[in-house]
């Protein structure tokens, strides 16, 4: 499913955020990431173009979650479907590509539609990988 954006603007519901799932116990933290990578925007990257960058506690004081985000550049090359997610458990994910002064706008704006983690992981890249 796309959403035309025009039609439905973000603030219906739709929000920005990172690429995420649930983690299968007998699975590492990277494979899980990679999977997701493969199913929610459809490249498929190796284990070891995968980068952590931090591991923490999400909803503190509701559920206490683990999370982890990990950094991957991806190249055209990678892009083996076309992503969006598992519709049979309700995902409607569409990839969102932006440019770095785009990025920077978008969380410059004072009120994002994105959680913090997404926003964590957007400074965390301007601080160390962005060279505009």
């Amino acid at each position: 499913m796309i959403i035309e954006t025009s039609k439905y603007p973000p603030e219906c519901g739709i929000t920005l955020e990172l690429c995420a799932g649930i983690v299968d116990k007998n699975l590492a933290l990277e494979e899980v990431a990679r999977i997701e990578v493969l199913e929610e925007c459809g490249y498929d990257i190796p284990v070891s173009n995968l980068e952590r960058i931090i591991s923490y506690r999400s909803g503190i004081g509701v559920c206490g979650d683990n999370q982890t985000i990990f950094y991957a550049e991806v190249t055209d090359n990678m892009k083996v479907g076309k992503g969006g997610g598992n519709l049979e458990e309700g995902e409607l994910i569409e990839v969102v590509e932006m440019t770095v002064p785009q990025a920077k706008e978008y969380i410059n704006k004072g009120t994002v539609l994105s959680p913090g983690g997404f926003i964590f992981a957007l400074l965390w890249f301007f601080q160390n990988k962005s060279t505009l």
